[in-house]
C-alpha cells in the first residue's frame, strides 16, 4: 500500500519517540536542551516515509481548543509535578526546533485554530487533494480510527516496533464498530485518555453491541426511551443501562461532540522552506550523526518534495 497523502500526528508522536531518545540533549548557552523528541520524530518519520510514500504533512495542535469550552474537564489532568512541568516546557521548546526543522526538509505543517491536531488530520484527509487518492495517517491516537474508509488508512504503532493497519475491516475487528461509530462508542463507552466518562456501567463491547442494534447515540437514546424501535420488539439490555442512558442522554450527546473529529475546522500553514544546507546545519547543532549519512539525508529532504 502506498500513500499519495501521508499524515503524522506531530505531538503525539513527538511525545511517544522521547522516551526512547530522552538522555539525547545539547548544552547551548550553559542550558541543556533535549534533542530525544526531535530525533526520535525524525528517525520513525523516515521511516514511515520510506515505507508509504506521499507527500509528508504534519498536524499540530491549536493553543485554545473548542472542545474545553464544552466541557472544562476535557483532557484535564492531575496537576503537574516539578519534574512534570520541566518536561512539558523541554517539549515545547523540541516542538518548537522540530517545526524548524521540518521547514527546511520543505514538509508541510498546518496548525489547528481553536481545535486540535485530530481535527486538522480531519480535514486533510478530506481535502481535495487527498479525494484523489490514498491517505494514510500515522498516529496512535484511536480516535483518528474514525476517519478510516476505502481511501483512508489509519496506521498505528504497534509492539515490537511492528506498525498496525487500519482499514475498515480492521476498525470493526478491534473496536465491534465501524469506523463512522467510533465518535458514539466513546460517547457511550467513556474515553479515559481525554477524560470523558461516558455512562457509567456500560463499556466498550455493551456499547458497539448497542450500536449494531440500534444505530448512533440517539438511536440508542431513543430505543431507551420507547423500550426499543421498530425494528425491536424490547429494549434488549439490562433496565440499569435504559435507566442509565435515559437519565444521562445530554451528557452523551456532549461527549459524542467532544469525541467527533471536526472535518472543516480552521488551520494555519506553516510555510515549508527548504534548503537542503539548513537542514545540514540543524543537524550538525544537534549531532544527529546517524541522519547526516548521505541516503538518511536524501530521505529527509524527499519527505519535502511532495
Amino acid at each position: 500500500m502506498k500513500a499519495d497523502l501521508l499524515i503524522f500526528d506531530g505531538r503525539h508522536l513527538l511525545w511517544r519517540t522521547f522516551d526512547a531518545f530522552h538522555a539525547l540533549g545539547i548544552s547551548v548557552g550553559g542550558k541543556e536542551i533535549g534533542t530525544g523528541g526531535i530525533f526520535g520524530f525524525l528517525t520513525v518519520a523516515l521511516r514511515i516515509h520510506q515505507r508509504y510514500r506521499g507527500v509528508a504533512t504534519v498536524a499540530w495542535e491549536g493553543k485554545t481548543n473548542f472542545r474545553r469550552d464544552l466541557y472544562p474537564d476535557y483532557k484535564r489532568k492531575e496537576k503537574p509535578d516539578l519534574d512534570r512541568r520541566e518536561l512539558i516546557t523541554d517539549m515545547a521548546e523540541q516542538e518548537r526546533r522540530l517545526k524548524a526543522i521540518l521547514r527546511a526538509m520543505g514538509v508541510r505543517q498546518y496548525t489547528a485554530i481553536h481545535s486540535e491536531a485530530d481535527d486538522v488530520i480531519g480535514r486533510l484527509a478530506n481535502s481535495g487533494f487527498a479525494a484523489k487518492g490514498h491517505t494514510v495517517i500515522y498516529s496512535g491516537d484511536s480516535d483518528l480510527r474514525q476517519l478510516v474508509n476505502d481511501r483512508v488508512t489509519v496506521v498505528a504503532p504497534g509492539r515490537r516496533g511492528e506498525n498496525v493497519v487500519y482499514n475498515e475491516k480492521a476498525v470493526y475487528e478491534k473496536h465491534g464498530v465501524v469506523p463512522c461509530y467510533i465518535a458514539d462508542l466513546k460517547a457511550l463507552a467513556g474515553d479515559s485518555s481525554d477524560n470523558i466518562p461516558g455512562v457509567r456501567g456500560i463499556g466498550p463491547k455493551t456499547a458497539a453491541k448497542m450500536l449494531i442494534r440500534y444505530g448512533d447515540v440517539d438511536d440508542v437514546i431513543n430505543g431507551a426511551k420507547n423500550n426499543g424501535n421498530k425494528y425491536n420488539e424490547n429494549w434488549g439490555f439490562p433496565e440499569r443501562f435504559k435507566t442509565a442512558i435515559i437519565q444521562n442522554a445530554d451528557n452523551i450527546r456532549l461527549y459524542k461532540k467532544l469525541t467527533t473529529i471536526k472535518t472543516d475546522t480552521r488551520m494555519k500553514p506553516i510555510k515549508p522552506k527548504r534548503n537542503k544546507h539548513v537542514l545540514i546545519r540543524h543537524l550538525m547543532a544537534y549531532r544527529f550523526q546517524s541522519l547526516m549519512s548521505p541516503a538518511e539525508l536524501n530521505g529527509l529532504m524527499r519527505m519535502g518534495n511532495g
